[in-house]
């Protein structure tokens, strides 16, 4: 999930030009010696360590200043262990790279490289236009460093096809002002409770729109499920008891006005209505507080007095926290294979992704995200939010599921179909392209 943000609501204050620039373009959110690579499936063949001088192409959606911090500071690290392999850093719109890799890489050309949305890489994989990586001699090390949830979204047809580079996720940012009319010293920790609070102070809650990205930290948090664990079905999950009492729930906050219509239709703008103590709750990524803290009339010290940014809340026993992120995969096309795999496996260590974590990037490598970094503030919560983590299903037709979810939801939560027939239908529905 990159960081598209409307940032054209946010009229109150006056952006600096160059931040604008950057917030419109950046944000959105890639041989020959003796090593060993994939060839052709599960064999392991020896093939020729890098040539001097290999160049490799990364093709990429790093945002502005992402982008800058890859090129100046992770690619001459990587060179400098690496004098034999020049990268080449290639940045493409979020909106075209897929189509861009799919196309290229099927005509045998673009990069060795790329740096994919985490709920691409099955797709990919399954039209045979990514390599499998788990043959490498070092890829059981590897595997070890990587969060596990981040890792499980490399995963197709039961082998490894991507290192997780980085992840994002949600955090609950609260009005500070209200808790306090609430007479809170702390957050609510579970969505029963934050359920609870709404309904008895009318405080409205800035979900951010009725789709899978927005609302099934919410759905989740509640206790509804999408499929089984292993992403093989969905009926007798999706519209199971849980499932349907959770969407019963996000239903009476919608009628009841608590989960905000202006927000959903875009009027109001979450980023600055907590600020202004106008929400009770809403959710965002890592970026919000470096982001915003280039805003005219804040900083981070003054949006820290007025917010409390605490993990995103979630009943006992069930997941609330979605994870995005993206994973550097090995292009079939690629002519420089060995030296690609070596810029791989270095992106995946602690040097590369402790750089990386600066600009709010939340590292996959278990270590670097418990660097120093991790203390701060605005990041801790982000990380403690992964401990009760879920991942979007990892499956080739995710792009269909999400499509036909953030249509069925809409009829459901606006009254249009009732809650049971429309869970049931989804989940019938989505069984058939999990097959």
């Amino acid at each position: 999930m990159t960081r598209r943000r409307k940032w054209g609501q946010i009229r109150r204050r006056k952006l600096p030009i160059a931040l604008a620039v950057w917030l419109v373009i950046g944000i959105g959110v890639t041989g020959c010696g003796s090593g060993e690579s994939i060839i052709g499936g599960s064999n392991v063949e020896k093939v020729m360590e890098p040539a001097a001088n290999e160049e490799i192409t990364v093709w990429h959606t790093y945002s502005d200043v992402e982008s800058w911090t890859f090129e100046h500071e992770v690619i001459p690290a990587f060179e400098k262990q690496h004098p034999e392999i020049r990268v080449v850093s290639v940045k493409r719109p979020y909106e075209n790279i897929k189509g861009a890799l799919i196309s290229e890489t099927t005509s045998g050309s673009g990069p060795d490289v790329g740096r994919l949305d985490m709920v691409w890489l099955a797709e990919f994989a399954k039209l045979g236009l990514v390599d499998p990586i788990d043959g490498y001699p070092e890829f059981p090390r590897i595997s070890k460093m990587i969060h596990k949830t981040a890792l499980e979204s490399s995963k197709y047809a039961g082998r490894y096809y991507g290192v997780p580079l980085n992840m994002n996720t949600k955090a609950a940012i609260y009005s500070r002002k209200l808790l306090k009319q609430a007479g809170l010293d702390r957050p609510p920790a579970t969505m029963d409770e934050l359920v609870a609070l709404s309904e008895r102070t009318g405080w409205q809650l800035g979900v951010n729109g009725i789709n899978t990205w927005s609302i099934l930290p919410y759905f989740t948090g509640l206790g509804g499920k999408l499929t089984n664990d292993d992403y093989t079905k969905s009926v007798g999950y999706l519209d199971s008891p849980a499932s349907i009492r959770a969407v019963q729930t996000l239903k009476r906050l919608l009628d009841k006005g608590l989960i905000s219509e202006d927000v959903l239709s875009g009027k109001l703008e979450r980023w600055l209505a907590i600020q202004d103590g106008k929400l009770l709750m809403m959710d965002e990524g890592p970026w919000y507080y470096t982001i915003l803290s280039h805003v005219d009339g804040y900083n981070i010290e003054n949006m820290l007095d007025n917010t409390v940014l605490a993990p995103f809340p979630h009943n006992a026993g069930q997941k609330g926290a979605i994870i995005g992120g993206e994973n550097l995969v090995l292009m079939k096309s690629s002519r420089h294979k060995q030296a690609a795999w070596t810029f791989m496996k270095w992106m995946a260590g602690v040097p590369a992704q402790q750089i990386m974590f600066k600009t709010g990037l939340l590292p996959t490598n278990v270590e670097a995200s418990e660097s120093k970094e991790s203390l701060s503030p605005t990041i801790r919560p982000y990380v403690e939010s992964l401990n009760a983590s879920f991942l979007r299903p990892p499956v080739t037709n995710w792009a269909k599921i999400d499509k036909q979810f953030n249509e069925s939801f809409e009829r459901i939560l606006r009254g249009r179909v009732p809650v049971e027939i429309g869970l049931e239908q989804l989940a019938a529905q989505i069984d058939e392209w999990l097959k």
